[in-house]
């Protein structure tokens, strides 16, 4: 069936660019395990490999913010598409950790604008009514990029190898790249910002806001403490399972990355439909920590355990997408780029920190203090815990809306 609405076609690429930043994203969480073998990392080095993609993601936010105010959201998208295409092929062919780790760096300089340019878009050609609908189903759709990065992506590594695998899927970026010159060529989407604050001004203005710095504890822990687990150190927590296999542990990240994308749709709804986002965040983070702390304290060798508390961490994971409209809330649309950027700073630059320190506390506690890796993962979930049960603290002090 044709489609006529150019709305709808952008959103549909738009889905499909997101796809491209979610299975970069969660990449890692299943190849991690040949990568680090392949290269022979530590648990320090998986942890830094695995973080440079959200720390270079992250560093770019604020610059963005201001690109994606002053021109056509599209254009700065295509081109960040271009980065992330050159970063995966360079991944394909890198022989150590050090060419890696730059690949890493360039997918996630090209992702980072893979959320927030859609989100932008959304926010400058929609109402507010079907702001929180139309960027429900971009995070949906393009969530399923996080399903082919776990099952479908293990068994292409068995067959092609990681390294072939990556380079396959350079092939789709490409016919993203290829869709978006077509868009581009054919349609006209005018910036709808003509803004004259003082760019300096403006971030003063959103960084001593009261009610933004409550909220950026929650930005810098919340999806922090789902990303961890999901994109990095997942794979590496269930392989201490002697009971559950390599295809099993690719099958409960894919089901928690399925988990993720339906708590997409459902919090994105449920939005709409209620007056405090506070609520929803809180009680959603509290269930997080819970669930983390029931893995840390109450162990069962079992396949279908496991499962049941990673799909329900994956679906409450997605409760981020309530925090961005909160945000939403604080300022008005003239400076609205530079604030979800600003505040994605903070989201992104919390998992790199989250990443990075589990991998340290990890190497710390095995090498030097020598406690197994079974305990070393149990004290990184309860210092995760206690950070994301302190968020919530500050959480509690902001206002619904700018007053």
């Amino acid at each position: 069936m044709q489609i006529k609405d150019l709305h709808t076609k952008i959103v549909l690429i738009l889905a499909g660019v997101y796809f491209v930043s979610q299975f970069l994203r969660s990449a890692l969480g299943i190849s991690i395990l040949d990568i680090s073998q392949d290269f022979n990392l530590n648990y320090e080095q998986i942890g830094r490999l695995g973080g440079i993609f959200f720390l270079s993601f992250a560093l770019m936010q604020i610059p963005l913010g201001i690109l994606l105010d002053r021109f056509n959201p599209l254009k700065i998208i295509f081109y960040m598409v271009i980065i992330i295409y050159i970063g995966t092929i360079i991944l394909s062919f890198s022989n150590s950790f050090e060419i890696a780790f730059f690949a890493r760096t360039l997918q996630g300089i090209g992702c980072s604008v893979c959320l927030m340019g859609p989100l932008v878009y959304l926010a400058k050609t929609s109402s507010r009514k079907r702001f929180s609908t139309l960027s429900g189903v971009i995070m949906g759709l393009g969530g399923l990029g996080s399903l082919f990065a776990f099952s479908p992506f293990y068994k292409l590594n068995l067959l092609l190898g990681w390294k072939g695998s990556f380079f396959a899927f350079s092939f789709l970026i490409l016919a993203v790249l290829i869709i978006m010159i077509y868009l581009l060529k054919n349609t006209k989407v005018e910036s709808v910002l003509n803004d004259n604050e003082n760019d300096l001004k403006s971030f003063i203005r959103i960084f001593t806001n009261r009610n933004f710095l409550y909220i950026l504890p929650m930005s810098v822990f919340g999806y922090a403490s789902f990303a961890f687990l999901l994109t990095l150190w997942g794979s590496n927590y269930l392989k201490l399972n002697q009971s559950i296999s390599d295809n099993d542990i690719a099958n409960i990240l894919m089901f928690t990355a399925l988990f993720w994308t339906l708590g997409s749709l459902f919090f994105g709804a449920v939005n709409q439909k209620i007056s405090s986002n506070k609520s929803l965040v809180i009680m959603s983070a509290f269930s997080m920590a819970t669930l983390l702390l029931l893995l840390t304290f109450f162990k069962v060798n079992s396949y279908y355990y496991i499962l049941i508390i990673f799909c329900l961490y994956g679906f409450i994971g997605a409760f981020t997408l309530v925090v961005l409209d909160h945000y939403r809330k604080l300022f008005d649309s003239r400076i609205l780029g530079r604030v979800l950027t600003s505040a994605n700073l903070f989201n992104f630059g919390g998992v790199f920190f989250i990443q990075w320190i589990v991998g340290i506390v990890i190497e710390f506690s095995t090498e030097r203090i020598g406690v197994s890796i079974d305990k070393a993962f149990s004290i990184s979930f309860v210092l995760i815990s206690f950070l994301l049960l302190l968020s919530i603290l500050f959480y509690l002090k902001s206002d619904e809306t700018e007053s």
